[in-house]
């Protein structure tokens, strides 16, 4: 099938500069109240009893979740509760449990309702707040498209190292591998690998979306059953708590693997004056460095709107790097067909940030207009080539689009 050219294609952004995946330290907590430790203690025998008895998950609340690359070994999981619930002060729990061959732990337990039952001193907080990167994204709409020299003979130029080199590179990895694990808080195997709760206050909802709570959470590569439960601060006495539960895999982003994150359709992608403090942080997990990504409430767009999608490039081979983002749209109602592809999205070193000590990440963006697209269902395949490893990574997400202005 012969495919039409997309016209308007805008590059948001071309890449985040990293300077190493950072984590912030946790800001402090206040003692519990009476009420505060009654709301926790209630989610947490809530999330127990839903736990044990396979429960499924409250259709009242909504859950949306992205991976992405972070430090010290961990993947970096944004995400989104939403509900229509017309209370305003509410408490959050989220309990990450492991999984093994297909099922879930019975032998992790809770630190939260230990803590809770023996009325300890100040419950420290849990380092759920992981920078993905430190740096600038441009949002210069068609001014920020790449800036990439050619870089033709990148393969010949790597072949140039010499083998002597390549060793002592290695060495001096795997010594300050061998420390950053050292120095990486070990899981205890008897405890959730995370848990955490919030006291939040609920945004009023705007434009007809659901109200919206986002956090963050912060596991190592392995695949997990999530839990979050919500319950009204107003009324613990005589409601019961929300919960969703969710599976969620983190890949092995630690490895020389070509790799991409989740692709994370968004709304807006806006830049800051300045990086929030750890306190903040907490309440923007989508906020990197100084630039925030704000993702779409959902995957149903209209024709008058344009799709940004967001996603990290992992483990590409540096220096002269020369890679290329394809962007393929496939219509899936009435089966899989090719409907329209982009223009190649081109990254050289000038585009990308300064790679580390075997090892390389940076963000990547796409606008769309969605005018051409007639109402229906849609995948966009985002296929990354690395012509210096001669590795390609793929990844899709599945949206909507229906006629009229938003």
């Amino acid at each position: 099938m012969r495919s039409r050219g997309l016209f308007g294609v805008v590059v948001v952004a071309a890449a985040l500069a990293q300077a190493g995946a950072v984590a912030a330290d946790p800001p402090k907590r206040k003692p519990l109240g009476p009420g505060e430790r009654e709301a926790v203690l209630a989610l947490v025998k809530a999330v127990d009893l839903a736990q044990a008895a396979g429960t499924a998950s409250d259709p009242a609340l909504g859950w949306m979740h992205h991976v992405l690359k972070s430090g010290n070994y961990t993947g970096y999981v944004p995400f989104t509760v939403t509900t229509a619930a017309a209370y305003k002060s509410a408490a959050l729990y989220v309990r990450a449990v492991s999984r093994h061959g297909g099922m879930r732990s019975s032998s992790e337990h809770s630190f939260v309702r230990d803590w809770l039952l023996h009325q300890r001193d100040v419950m420290p907080r849990q380092a759920e707040t992981m920078y993905v990167g430190i740096g600038e994204m441009p949002t210069a709409g068609l001014a920020g498209a790449s800036t990439r020299q050619a870089t033709a003979a990148a393969a010949a130029a790597s072949a140039l190292l010499s083998q002597q080199q390549k060793d002592l590179e290695k060495q001096q990895h795997a010594a300050a591998d061998a420390k950053r694990k050292a120095e990486t808080r070990e899981l205890d195997p008897l405890l959730f690998p995370f848990e955490e709760y919030f006291f939040v206050e609920l945004p009023p909802a705007r434009d007809g979306d659901p109200r919206a709570i986002e956090r963050a959470l912060a596991l190592p590569p392995g695949e997990y059953d999530i839990y979050v439960g919500l319950v009204d601060r107003a009324r613990i006495k005589t409601s019961s708590p929300a919960i969703v539960h969710r599976t969620v895999t983190i890949p092995d982003f630690w490895s020389d693997q070509l790799a991409l994150s989740s692709l994370i359709l968004a709304r807006d992608v806006r830049s800051l004056k300045a990086a929030f403090k750890a306190a903040q942080q907490i309440e923007h997990p989508y906020a990197f460095g100084s630039t925030e990504v704000v993702p779409a409430p959902g995957t149903t767009f209209t024709t008058g709107e344009a799709l940004t999608v967001v996603f990290q490039m992992c483990n590409y081979g540096a220096p002269d790097s020369d890679l290329a983002a394809y962007y393929t749209f496939y219509r899936v109602d009435g089966g899989r067909r090719l409907f329209n592809r982009t223009d190649p999205q081109p990254y050289g070193d000038a585009d990308l940030p300064p790679a580390g000590a075997w090892e390389s990440q940076a963000f990547a963006a796409q606008t769309v207009p969605l005018q051409p697209f007639p109402p229906g269902q849609y995948e966009l395949e985002v296929e990354v080539r690395d012509r210096l490893t001669r590795a390609t990574a793929k990844a899709t997400v599945a949206f909507t689009v229906v006629s009229g202005l938003r």
